[in-house]
């Protein structure tokens, strides 16, 4: 392992037999092969038989051990000698250093939904949960998609008995599209226009009613807005009404006729969103309170303590929570009543 050089004991005499005293003179070689792999960080004992004190060996490097500690790649040299013969061999050794790390491919996943075992190509995969650790499984991990965020696994793969770095596999867990243009938004008076706009999701794509792909869109004009926003996890689709300065939830006619007709025959708000506070009040011309209401489906129809009111014109007061502008508003004006 990195870090631990471990001394690798290739015991070529179970290659040879160790009760070997002497060298086979019509042998051709010294040591079976001519190439060695051994993985990399690690050091490899090159071991010949002892020979019993009646062969003598001379590496390339001039020592003469019957064994050789080696640190890196090369082409090693040995000559061993003995009463009748003299036998010349070389071996190469090389670490495996180009272990390739296993093919993987960042997955992006959906919040609460059920996820696939982890998948990589490599050989004899062993699967990590950090870069360090020492524990493996031979299984993939099936991540939790049970919470939004970034999760890394680590995954390494063997060959020839060497195990290659680990490769990271980035896991990201996201959520369908989730954003609020609002309420009621008020173009304040003066200004081109709002902005409205959407905190902006990884991996989502956005679209405006105009087909414009940004997540915030400038509104120049009262109206409608939609926006769209699509990822792989799902959709969203939220409208936005904007208003001018100036616009009113409430309106009131400048004329009403109580004539018995059914047409236009109560004075009362004309309302065109929600109201929480309302109050209305009408006068005469002498400032004599003629009607009250806090309700702004109620109206006046035209009568006085039961009695039909006289023509002309009266005057109105009205305080009310404008929906719209998000703000207390007083109206006043004046109406006429005809028969």
């Amino acid at each position: 392992m990195k870090g631990k050089p471990i001394l690798l004991a290739l015991v070529l005499l179970a290659l040879f037999t160790t009760a070997r005293a002497q060298l086979d003179c019509a042998a051709n070689n010294l040591i079976p092969g001519d190439t060695i792999i051994i993985c990399a960080d690690t050091t490899f004992r090159l071991q010949l038989p002892n020979g019993n004190g009646l062969v003598t060996y001379v590496w390339g490097n001039g020592e003469t051990a019957d064994f050789i500690d080696i640190h890196q790649t090369g082409k090693y040299y040995i000559t061993a000698t003995d009463a009748n013969c003299s036998i010349e061999d070389s071996v190469y050794v090389l670490f495996n250093s180009l272990i390739l790390i296993p093919d993987v491919r960042n997955e992006l996943l959906c919040l609460n939904v059920p996820a696939t075992p982890l998948r990589a190509s490599g050989l004899d995969l062993k699967w990590y949960d950090s870069p360090t650790t020492s524990v493996s499984s031979p299984n993939a991990p099936i991540p939790s998609t049970a919470d939004t965020g970034v999760f890394n696994y680590y995954v390494s793969q063997t060959i020839l008995g060497c195990e290659s770095p680990r490769a990271k596999l980035v896991i990201e867990v996201i959520d369908k599209p989730n954003f609020n243009l609002g309420e009621n938004v008020v173009i304040p008076c003066g200004a081109v226009g709002v902005m409205l706009q959407t905190v902006q999701q990884k991996y989502t794509t956005y679209a405006w009613q105009d087909g414009s792909a940004r997540p915030d869109f400038t509104a120049t004009e009262a109206g409608s807005y939609v926006l769209k926003g699509e990822n792989k996890c799902g959709s969203l689709i939220d409208t936005v009404t904007t208003v001018t300065c100036n616009t009113k939830c409430v309106n009131f006619p400048t004329a009403f006729t109580p004539n018995g007709d059914g047409r236009n025959e109560i004075f009362r708000a004309g309302a065109f969103c929600p109201i929480t506070k309302f109050t209305l009040l009408v006068y005469d011309r002498f400032g004599k309170k003629v009607f009250e209401t806090r309700d702004p489906a109620r109206g006046w129809d035209g009568k006085i303590n039961g009695k039909r009111a006289e023509e002309g014109t009266y005057v109105y007061l009205c305080v009310y929570d404008d929906f719209m502008l998000k703000r207390e508003l007083t109206l006043k004006g004046s109406v006429t009543l005809l028969r």
